[in-house]
C-alpha cells in the first residue's frame, strides 16, 4: 500500500492528487490464486523494473540476495540515496511491479512455498510437522520447526525481532525496512511467505526496530491483519488482511483509513513495546514508561487508527490531555518509571482486558481497557518489600546489599480456567480457581543482580486494589550468575511464560530457555517438615542454551498452549489473531523462541501428565549426557550443551552416568539407535561416533574423573571400534566364500555368534522377524566382544571334533579364527594407544597398547581376559601343529588344505603369537593387584607361561621360514635367548644350504654373503643388547660347535667372549688358555687356575698341575726373583691352633688383588694346598703295593682295606665306613679334603717295621690341619688327631713297669706314637723358631664330634641324615670312653707329659750331634726337606 520512496518527511504537506498511472495495463492486472503453487523462490529472478524496497547501505554493487542485509544507513541523514532491488516473489507481487512505483511498494507480496529440500541425513524428523529435533528426555523436547521465510535464512546475521501467534499460527518478524509473517507451523522449509515493506523504514541501523503485532481478521477475511509503529517517529501502518491481493483502487481507497501517527511523542521518547489487548485493542509502552491505547478500527469496524494515552490511578482529567503527556515526557530521565513489562489479563468479559505493567523498582499499576479507549485506573502498588521479604525467608543471602538489588524482569498472568486435577498439584495458591478479576494473580520473574549465584527466582504475586500477598516463591538454580544487561540483546528482554495448565513454567533468556515445574515435590521427611511453606524446595528444572556464535539469538518468543484447554468459543470471544487453519494442535504447552540464525524453535513437553504424576520427571546426570551426546554430536545442533554452566552433579554421579550411557550405546538400549539398521556399519560406526561425544562433551566439562571411570569408557570405545572391524571382517569372508572358493556361506563370525550360550547374549525372537543372528549380536551385544573373541577357538576345537567339516572346510575357519584373533586384540590396543590422551590418561605409560602398571582399582582389561588368554593360547598350539602337517602344502585332493590359506596362517602367526604373549603380560600385571586367590594363582600361571612361551612359542617360528618375523617379535619381548637362537640358527642354515649347492656357484655365493650378513647382524646385536645376548649366542655355540666355535666368533668387538668363559667356571680350563693367548692377562689366567685348582678341580693329578701353572702364572707376573725361587724350600709357618682362613673363608683368587690380601696370599694358599697333595701322595704310596696284584677297582679297594683297616673295629662299622669311602677316593685319584685325608691317616694301618720321622701319620695329619682348616675347624680337627694319637698305644701295658729298667721302659715309651709326634714336632720347632709348639693334653681331647647335636658335629657331618650322624658321634664315643680309661686307669696324663719331655730331650740331642757333624749329608739324611718349605 504505502511507498517509502513516496516523499519522506514532507509528505503530509503535499497535495494528495492521484497519480496519473504509468500504464493503462495495470489498471487491469488482477490477482492470481492465493496458492497457485510455482517452482519459484525470492532468488528465481529478480524484476529490473521493480522499486527498491531497501535503503543501500554501501555504494558496492548490489549482492546476491544471500549476502543482503537491510539497507539502512548507519551514519547521516541521506534519504536519496538510491535502494537496492529486491526479487519479486509471487504473482501479485509481479503484477505490482508493473504498477506506479507508489502502489507496487506498498502492496504486500506473497511468497509461494515450494517443494521442501531434502533433510540431512543426521537430522531426526519428528512425526508429522517435518520438525527436526535438537534435544529431547522424559520431560521436554526441543525442535527446529522447517518452516522459515527464505529472506531470513539467506540473510541470518540481520537485526531483527519478532513475536510468534499460536493462535494463528503465524510468526512475525520486523527489520528496519521490512515486515515478515508466515505460518510458522507449515511443513514446508519455504512456507507462504507475506512480506511487507515499510513505508517509513528506520533512517539509521543504531534506531529501535520497528514493533508490529498481528490483528484479528475482519469478518471478510481469514487472515489476521498486520499493524506496525515505527517506534522514533510514531507513525502507524496497518494492513487489515496480510493475505489480501487487491486493486490499485481498493487499496488507494483504504490508505486514509490505516495509516496514521502517534500525537504526543517527544523527540526524545520512543515507543518499545506493542501489546496485544485484543478484543479490547492494542497497548503500546514508550521508553518514558507511559501507556498508551491504541485502536485499529472505528467503532463500525472499518479501519481506522486511533492513539490515546492512559491516566494513571491519581491523574485528573487532564492528565491524559496533550500537555500532561508532553510534561510526563520531559521529565528528568532519573525519575522516570522504568517500565520493563506490560501485560494483557485473561478473557473474561467481551471487548474488556486488563492490562498490568511493572516496573523495575516493583510497582505494579493496572487498568481495566474497554474497546474503543475508554479505561480505568484500577490498583497501584509497591510489592517490592513484599517480594524480597518473600524471598529472605527461605534464603538468608538475600539479606543486605543483595536484596536490596532485586529488580522485576518480567511477569505473566497465571491462567484461569485451569481442571482440578492441575491446581491439586501445583503450588500456587487458590487465587488460580477463581475467575473474580478483582484480583490479579501474576507469575513475577524477579533477579537480586548483585548476588553472585543462582540470582532468579519465580515469585507469585496477587495483585488486589487495597492488598498485595505474596504466595508461592521458587528459585531457579539452572543459572549460576546473573545474566548482565550488556549481555541481553537491546530488542528482546528476559521472559516469562506460563501457558495452561499452569504446570510448568517456561524462562526465555536471550541464549537460553529455563524449563521450571511448579509441581509438588515428591513427597520426603523433609517435605514434611516444611509443611506450607511459601518456599517451592526444588522439582524438575532444566536448562537450554543456544551457541555462543555471535548470531544465535532469541529475537522473539510465544507460547503454545494444548488445544485441548482452550475452549471452543475462545476465539469468538477473545478476538484471537487469526482463525484455526494454521494453528497448531499441540497436546502439551510449549515455549516457541525465533532464533536469528537459526528459525523457529520449540521447546515443548513431552507429557504435562507426567509432571503431575507419582513419578515426574527429573533431570538426571545421564539425561544431560544423553543430551549432549545424541544431539551435540551434529555440528549444526544451534544448542549447547557444555562450557556454558556449571552441573548441578559431581563429577562422581557423572562419571557412574556417564558408564552407563556408554553401556547403553554398546547394547543398543537407547532410543537413539536403530534396532534394525539398514547399514549396519553405519549403525556401528554412528554408535562409535556417540562414544567419542561422550569423551568430548566430559573433556570440555573440566571434570575430575577417576581411572576407573576413564579407563572403562574407553574400553568401552574400543569394543565398538572392535566390532566395527569384526563387521567388515565378516562381509569380507562372506565375499570370499561368495566367489566360489566355498560352498558354506556360513563365516566364523556367523559361527560365533551361533556357538555362544543364550546365557551370554541377547537372543533374538524369530516370531517377530528378529531372524538374522550376526546382525543382531552386534546391535545388541557388543559389550560381550571378549567372550566374542574367545569362542572363536572354541568353534574350531568343535567343528574339529566332531568331524563337521573335512581339512580344507577345517583350513578356512583357522584362517578367519587368526585374522578374528589378531585384527580385534591388535586394533583394540591400537586405538587404546591413539586414543589415550582423548580419554585423559596421557601420563598412563603403556607399553605395546598395555599398562605397564597402575592397575590398583581397574576392572579385567577386556583384551586379556581368563577365556582369552587361555583360548589364544591353544589357538597358537592348533596354528603350529597345522603348519606341522600342511606346511609346505600342495593340493593334492578336493579335501585337502587351501595352499593359499596355510600360507596367509603362517604369514598370520607371528602376530597371534604376540597378541598372545600381551595378552598373557596384561593379564599377569593386572592379577599383581587383586586379593582373589584364585585370580593371583592364575596370574601367576600365565607368567609362568609367558616366560616359557616367549622362548618356545617364537623360537618355533623359525621352523616355518619366518625368520625375519620371528627375530622381531623376539625383540619386543625380550626374549634374548629366542633371539640369539633363531638367528645364530639362520647362519647355520644358510651355510648349510651354501654347501647342499654346488660350490662356486652363483646361488652357493649368494648363500654364503647372506650368512655373513646375518652373522655381522648378530654382531651389531651385541652392541645393541650387550652381555645377555652376548652370552645366549656362545651358549648356543658352545652346545652345538664346541668351544672352538666360541673363541673363533668374528665381531666380538667387547671380549663378551672372555666375560663368557670366565663367568661359566666349568670353561675354567679353556678360559685361563683364553687369557694368555688372546687377552694376554697373566693374572687372570692366574686367577682362574688358581680357583679352578682351588675350588672346582676333583682329581687330584689335575689339581696338582693348576695349582702350580697358577703359582708359576703369579710368579711371572710380578717379576719372580731369587727369593720366590727359594721361598718353595722354606717349611710351614705354624702348627699352632691359630686362626687361619679355610677353603671355605678365603676369597676367590679370580684377582690376584682381591680377597684377604694380595698376591702372596695367594701363593701362601698353593703352597698349602700343594703340601696336602704331597701328603695325599706319600699315602697313596703306601697302599700303592698292597694294590699291585688287583685286577680293577674294586679289588684294589678290597685289597687295601685288607691291609690297612686292620686297627678299625668291626662293630660298629662306621668308624670302617668312613675309612673306606676316604680309601676309595684316595685309589681313584680324587683330590681330598682336609678331614678325609685326616681320617685316612689317622686311621690307617702302616704295616711297615720302620718309618721315618717325617713320615709319622699323625704329624702328617697335623700338618695337614694347618694347612688346610682354619678357625674352630682347625682346632677340632687337632683334638680329633691328639685324641686318635693318645689311643694308638696300649696304654695299660705300658703303664705296667714291673719287672722292667729304666732303659726298657725309656725304649718302649719312644716307640708310641706320642712319642714320635713330639719328636717330629720339636724337630720342626727346632729348624723355624717362629713356630710355637703346642700339644693337646689327654683330658682336652676328650669329646670330639662325640655330641650329635654339637654343633662343630653339625658343622661337619650336615650333609649326613640323622641316623647316620648319631652311629658316626657313638664312634667318636667309642674313643673317647678308651681315652678316659687310659687317663683313669694307665695315668696317660702323666705318660703323655715324660713322652714329650722325654722326646724333647732326644731332639735336643740328636740336633747337638748334627751340629757338631755340620754336614749337609747328615741334614740329607733326616729327609727335613721333603715337604715344601713355607714364603718367610
Amino acid at each position: 500500500m504505502f511507498s517509502p520512496h513516496e516523499g519522506g518527511p514532507a509528505t503530509a504537506t503535499r497535495s494528495r492528487r492521484r497519480q496519473r498511472p504509468v500504464s493503462s495495463d495495470s489498471l487491469a492486472q488482477q490477482p492470481k490464486a492465493k496458492r497457485q503453487r510455482l517452482p519459484l523462490t525470492e532468488q528465481t529472478f529478480v524484476n529490473p523494473d521493480a522499486v527498491p524496497e531497501m535503503f543501500q547501505v554501501k555504494a558496492d554493487k548490489v549482492a546476491m540476495l544471500s549476502a543482503r542485509r537491510d539497507g539502512v544507513e548507519k551514519h547521516g541523514n541521506n534519504n536519496n540515496v538510491p535502494p537496492a532491488t529486491t526479487p519479486a516473489s509471487s504473482t501479485s507481487a509481479a503484477a505490482a511491479a508493473v504498477s506506479t512505483p507508489t502502489t507496487s511498494a506498498s502492496a504486500p507480496k506473497k511468497e509461494l512455498s515450494v517443494r521442501s529440500k531434502k533433510t540431512k541425513a543426521g537430522e531426526r524428523i519428528s512425526k508429522g510437522d517435518g520438525s527436526v529435533v535438537l534435544a529431547s528426555n522424559n520431560a521436554y523436547t526441543v525442535s527446529k520447526l522447517p518452516a522459515l521465510p527464505d529472506r531470513l535464512r539467506t540473510d541470518p546475521g540481520g537485526r531483527q525481532h519478532g513475536t510468534i501467534y499460536s493462535s494463528s499460527g503465524y510468526a512475525v518478524s520486523l527489520t528496519h525496512t521490512h515486515a515478515i509473517v508466515w505460518p510458522y507451523t507449515a511443513n514446508s522449509p519455504s512456507p507462504e511467505t507475506f512480506t511487507f515493506t515499510l513505508p517509513y523504514p528506520s533512517r539509521h541501523i543504531s534506531d529501535p526496530l520497528p514493533l508490529g503485532a498481528l490483528v484479528a481478521p475482519a469478518a471478510s477475511s481469514e487472515e489476521p491483519g498486520l499493524v506496525v509503529v515505527m517506534p522514533t517517529t510514531g507513525k502507524v501502518s496497518y494492513w487489515e488482511s496480510i493475505s489480501s491481493a487487491a486493486t490499485l483502487d481498493f487499496l488507494r481507497q483504504q490508505r486514509n483509513g490505516v495509516e496514521d501517527v502517534i500525537q504526543g511523542l517527544s523527540s526524545t521518547e520512543h515507543v518499545t513495546e506493542i501489546l496485544n489487548a485484543e478484543p479490547a485493542g492494542f497497548i503500546l509502552l514508550t521508553s518514558t514508561g507511559r501507556l498508551a491505547y491504541m485502536n485499529v478500527r472505528d467503532g463500525h469496524g472499518r479501519p481506522a487508527i486511533s492513539v490515546q494515552f492512559l491516566r494513571t490511578a491519581g491523574g485528573g482529567p487532564s492528565s491524559a490531555g496533550f500537555f500532561g503527556s508532553i510534561r510526563h515526557a520531559l521529565k528528568n530521565p532519573a525519575h522516570r518509571e522504568d517500565v520493563v513489562a506490560v501485560r494483557a489479563g485473561p478473557h473474561l468479559r467481551v471487548g474488556e482486558r486488563s492490562i498490568v505493567a511493572a516496573t523495575s523498582k516493583g510497582k505494579f499499576s493496572g487498568w481495566k481497557v474497554h474497546r474503543g479507549g475508554s479505561h480505568d485506573a484500577i490498583l497501584e502498588t509497591d510489592a517490592r518489600d513484599d517480594i524480597l521479604g518473600a524471598i529472605r525467608q527461605f534464603d538468608f543471602s538475600a539479606d543486605g546489599p543483595e536484596g536490596d538489588s532485586l529488580e522485576v524482569v518480567d511477569f505473566t498472568y497465571v491462567p484461569k480456567g485451569i481442571e482440578r486435577k492441575y491446581t491439586d498439584t501445583v503450588r500456587l495458591s487458590n487465587a488460580i480457581e477463581d475467575d473474580n478479576d478483582s484480583t490479579h494473580q501474576l507469575l513475577v520473574l524477579v533477579s537480586l543482580p548483585h548476588k553472585r549465584r543462582k540470582p532468579y527466582y519465580l515469585v507469585e504475586l496477587l495483585l488486589a486494589a487495597d492488598n498485595t500477598q505474596v504466595g508461592m516463591v521458587r528459585p531457579i538454580t539452572s543459572l549460576a550468575g546473573p545474566i548482565s544487561r550488556q549481555q541481553q540483546s537491546t530488542e528482546q528482554r528476559p521472559r516469562v511464560y506460563l501457558p495452561k495448565p499452569a504446570v510448568v513454567a517456561y524462562v526465555v533468556f536471550d541464549r537460553a530457555v529455563v524449563i521450571a515445574s511448579l509441581v509438588h515435590p515428591p513427597e520426603t521427611p523433609d517435605s514434611q517438615l516444611q509443611g506450607e511453606a511459601s518456599y517451592l524446595p526444588p522439582s524438575f528444572e532444566d536448562i537450554v542454551d543456544l551457541r555462543n556464535d555471535g548470531m544465535s539469538e532469541v529475537v522473539g518468543s510465544g507460547v503454545e498452549e494444548p488445544a485441548s484447554l482452550l475452549p471452543e468459543a475462545a476465539d469468538a470471544g477473545s478476538g484471537a489473531v487469526g482463525s484455526r487453519v494454521h494453528r497448531y494442535k499441540s497436546k502439551n504447552p510449549a515455549a516457541v523462541l525465533i532464533v536469528r540464525g537459526v528459525g523457529v524453535v520449540r521447546v515443548a513437553t513431552v507429557d504435562v501428565e507426567r509432571f503431575i504424576g507419582e513419578k515426574p520427571p527429573e533431570v538426571t546426570a545421564k539425561s544431560k549426557l544423553e543430551q549432549a551426546v545424541f544431539y551435540g554430536i551434529k555440528d549444526d545442533n544451534p544448542l549447547v550443551f557444555e562450557g556454558k554452566r556449571d552441573s548441578p552433579f559431581s563429577d562422581a554421579e557423572i562419571g557412574e552416568a556417564a558408564m552407563e550411557l556408554s553401556r547403553d550405546i554398546l547394547g543398543s538400549k537407547t532410543a537413539f539407535t536403530p534396532s534394525v539398521p539398514a547399514s549396519l556399519e553405519g549403525n556401528l560406526r554412528t554408535r562409535a561416533g556417540y562414544l567419542d561425544r561422550l569423551m568430548s562433551h566430559l573433556n570440555a566439562l573440566h571434570l575430575d574423573l577417576s581411572r576407573r571411570v576413564r579407563w572403562r569408557l574407553l574400553a568401552d570405545a574400543e569394543k565398538m571400534f572392535t566390532a566395527t572391524n569384526m563387521w567388515l571382517l565378516h562381509e569380507q569372508f562372506m565375499a570370499d566364500r561368495a566367489d566360489g572358493k566355498t560352498s558354506d556361506r556360513k563365516t566364523i563370525i556367523s559361527e560365533i555368534v551361533e556357538y555362544i550360550h543364550e546365557d551370554d547374549k541377547k537372543n533374538p525372537n524369530r516370531d517377530v522377524g528378529e531372524v538374522d543372528r550376526v546382525r543382531y549380536f552386534f546391535v545388541n551385544d557388543v559389550w560381550r566382544m571378549d567372550l566374542f573373541i574367545a569362542w572363536a577357538y572354541e568353534v574350531i576345537k568343535y567343528v574339529y571334533r566332531d568331524h563337521l567339516l573335512d581339512d580344507r572346510g577345517v583350513t578356512r575357519l583357522l584362517y578367519e579364527g587368526v585374522e578374528v584373533n589378531y585384527r580385534a586384540l591388535n586394533g583394540a590396543t591400537d586405538y587404546r594407544q591413539n586414543k589415550l590422551s582423548f580419554y585423559g590418561l596421557g601420563s598412563e605409560e603403556l607399553e605395546s597398547g598395555i599398562l605397564v602398571d597402575g592397575y590398583d582399582g581397574l576392572p579385567e582389561p577386556w583384551t586379556s581376559t581368563y577365556f582369552i588368554t587361555n583360548n589364544a593360547k591353544r589357538l597358537v598350539d592348533l596354528c603350529c601343529n597345522w603348519l606341522d602337517q600342511f606346511y609346505p602344502n600342495k593340493a593334492t585332493s578336493v579335501a585337502a588344505p587351501d595352499p593359499g590359506l596355510i600360507e596367509s596362517i603362517r604369514e598370520s602367526l607371528p602376530n597371534l603369537t604376540d597378541r598372545y604373549l600381551l595378552a598373557l603380560l596384561e593379564h599377569y600385571r593386572w592379577t599383581q593387584t587383586r586379593d582373589v586367590e584364585s585370580e593371583r594363582e592364575y596370574g601367576e600361571r600365565c607368567s609362568k607361561a609367558y616366560a616359557e612361551d616367549r622362548y618356545a612359542k617364537v623360537y618355533r617360528l623359525k621352523n616355518y621360514g619366518l625368520w625375519d618375523d620371528a627375530i622381531e617379535v623376539a625383540k619386543k619381548h625380550r626374549s634374548i635367548d629366542a633371539l640369539a637362537g633363531i638367528m645364530v640358527e639362520e647362519v647355520r642354515r644358510l651355510r648349510n644350504d651354501a654347501v647342499t649347492v654346488d660350490a662356486g656357484t652363483l646361488r652357493a655365493n649368494e648363500k654364503r654373503a647372506e650368512a655373513l650378513s646375518k652373522e655381522q647382524r648378530i654382531a651389531e646385536y651385541f652392541d645393541k643388547y650387550g652381555e645377555p645376548f652376548a652370552f645366549a649366542v656362545y651358549e648356543i655355540l658352545l652346545r652345538d660347535d664346541g668351544i672352538k666355535a666360541v673363541l673363533d666368533f668374528p665381531g666380538d668387538k667387547k671380549a663378551y667372549a672372555t666375560r663368557f668363559l670366565r663367568a661359566k667356571p666349568e670353561l675354567a680350563k679353556i678360559s685361563w688358555i683364553n687369557d694368555v693367548e688372546r687377552e694376554k692377562d697373566v693374572e687372570s689366567a692366574a686367577g682362574t687356575l688358581l680357583n679352578l685348582g682351588l675350588d672346582r678341580e676333583r682329581q687330584v693329578w689335575n689339581k696338582k698341575i693348576e695349582l702350580s701353572l697358577g703359582k708359576l702364572a703369579l710368579l711371572a707376573e710380578q717379576g719372580a726373583s731369587a727369593n720366590w725361587a727359594n721361598s718353595l724350600l722354606t717349611p710351614p709357618k705354624s702348627l699352632s691352633p691359630a686362626p687361619f682362613s679355610s677353603d671355605n673363608d678365603a676369597t676367590s683368587p679370580h684377582n690376584g688383588n682381591n680377597g684377604n690380601g694380595n698376591s702372596d696370599d695367594n701363593i701362601d694358599r698353593v703352597d698349602r694346598q700343594l703340601n696336602m697333595i704331597k701328603i695325599q701322595d706319600l699315602l697313596y704310596s703306601w697302599v700303592l703295593p698292597s694294590i699291585a696284584t688287583a685286577v680293577d677297582e674294586a679289588a684294589e679297594l678290597q685289597l687295601a682295606m685288607e691291609n690297612h683297616a686292620t686297627r678299625l673295629p668291626k662293630r660298629p662299622k662306621t668308624l670302617l665306613n668312613v675309612f673306606e669311602d676316604g680309601l676309595s677316593r684316595l685309589l681313584k685319584h680324587e683330590a681330598l679334603d682336609a678331614f678325609t685325608l685326616i681320617d685316612l691317616l689317622t686311621l690307617i694301618d702302616m704295616r711297615r717295621e720302620e718309618t721315618l720321622i717325617e713320615e709319622d701319620v699323625f704329624y702328617l695329619a697335623l700338618l695337614v690341619a694347618d694347612a688346610g682348616l682354619g678357625g674352630e675347624d682347625r682346632r677340632q680337627a687337632q683334638r680329633l688327631i691328639w685324641r686318635r694319637c693318645f689311643i694308638r698305644d696300649d696304654w695299660a701295658q705300658i703303664n705296667n713297669t714291673q719287672l722292667q729298667d729304666d732303659e726298657s721302659t725309656a725304649s718302649i715309651l719312644s716307640q708310641t706314637s706320642v712319642y714320635t709326634t713330639v719328636y717330629a714336632l720339636s724337630i720342626q720347632q727346632k729348624i723355624n723358631a717362629s713356630v710355637t709348639f703346642a700339644m693337646v693334653k689327654p683330658s682336652e681331647a676328650l669329646g670330639v664330634f662325640s655330641d650329635a647335636a654339637d654343633v662343630a658335629t653339625t658343622a661337619r657331618f650336615g650333609h649326613m641324615e640323622d641316623t647316620a650322624r648319631e652311629k658316626l658321634a657313638d664312634a667318636m664315643c667309642h674313643e673317647d670312653t678308651l681315652l678316659r680309661r687310659y687317663i683313669d686307669k694307665s695315668r696317660l696324663e702323666d705318660w703323655s707329659r715324660t713322652a714329650k719331655e722325654g722326646a724333647e730331650r732326644a731332639m735336643q740331642t740328636e740336633m747337638d750331634r748334627l751340629t757338631e757333624l755340620q754336614g749337609s749329608e747328615s741334614v740329607g739324611r733326616l729327609k727335613w726337606n721333603l715337604f715344601g718349605p713355607r714364603s718367610a
